[in-house]
């Protein structure tokens, strides 16, 4: 028979490993990452709402951001705005449609007569189109990259063509 003490020693150490691996040592530490901006531009107009992953070729973290009515965008890794990792990456830009909901302020009150046991239409299950050329959307074939350093600007700017 095992020794109630053995037993009551191993589940407290147990216990300790894993708040020990809950709670970190001093906390996570993350790759140092640069400021990362620049503008789309598509046929010299800037791109709002795009969207623009870079994806590392080198095992890095990739990084990603939403482009302004100005067409700029500041990358996150980690945390918001926090830039990317050093190293070389491959890009992506897309831009989908805004969604437009409307809203009645207080909301709208129960009507029996808009329940239904129609599905949603076949529209609404539709994937929304990508509104940039298509090659941009893949990182792999886009023809899109660039090289994050330790101490340079980091500033990539994508100038979009739509022929």
């Amino acid at each position: 028979m095992i020794n109630k003490t053995v037993v009551l020693g191993l589940a407290a150490c147990a216990t300790a490993l894993s708040v020990m691996g809950a709670v970190g040592c001093g906390g996570r530490e993350w790759p140092p990452t640069y400021k990362t901006t620049g503008i789309v531009t598509l046929d010299g107009a800037p791109v709002e709402r795009a969207s623009i992953t870079f994806y590392p070729k080198e095992g890095q973290q990739p990084a990603n951001a939403t482009t302004d009515a100005s067409g700029r965008y500041q990358l996150t890794s980690f945390n918001a705005d926090d830039g990317a990792t050093v190293g070389p990456f491959d890009v992506a830009i897309l831009k989908f449609p805004a969604i437009e909901i409307d809203a009645v302020p207080g909301g709208v009150p129960f009507d029996e007569s808009n329940n239904t046991d129609a599905g949603p239409s076949p529209e609404s299950l539709e994937d929304p189109e990508n509104e940039l050329p298509e090659k941009y959307s893949n990182h792999e074939k886009s023809g899109l990259s660039a090289t994050v350093t330790a101490d340079g600007e980091n500033v990539f700017n994508f100038e979009l063509t739509s022929k």
